[in-house]
């Protein structure tokens, strides 16, 4: 039975852009918020968030004052040849989700795997549901 706090989406303060000059062009990078689904049970609250072309090395999750901040950024394919033409924009993944305060957050885990990343945030015992024994 789920309780009254859920995880919910925080905005972040700002989602930037970054510039940098690679092979005389200059690369443009922006933030997108990655599609995810929130899950809860009598155990856990699952994310899970679509970043796909996301390797381990490029990802980065943060738990702090209680928002868990997850920032990926995409493995650009490596191409041989003159650019002749581009409509492809570089951007990287930023999503940020406030936490409740029955989040154990010592155990919470990651997984990435085929561009969908994973993050199990199980509750704290006094949190689960529990069955009281009649005397």
């Amino acid at each position: 039975m789920p309780n009254n706090q859920s995880i919910v989406q925080s905005e972040p303060a700002s989602l930037a852009s970054t510039s940098t000059s690679t092979n005389a062009r200059v690369e443009q990078r922006s933030f997108v918020k990655p599609p995810c689904d929130v899950y809860e049970n009598a155990d856990e609250f699952l994310l899970v968030v679509d970043v796909p072309g996301v390797t381990k090395e490029g990802l980065s999750i943060q738990m702090e004052q209680g928002e868990v901040t997850i920032e990926a950024r995409r493995q650009e394919p490596a191409v041989q040849g003159k650019l002749l033409s581009t409509e492809y924009v570089p951007s990287d993944y930023q999503r940020r989700f406030a936490l409740p305060a029955d989040v154990e957050q010592e155990q919470v885990q990651a997984e990435l795997r085929d561009g969908v990343l994973r993050i199990r945030l199980p509750k704290s015992e006094s949190a689960k549901p529990r069955l009281i024994p009649i005397h």
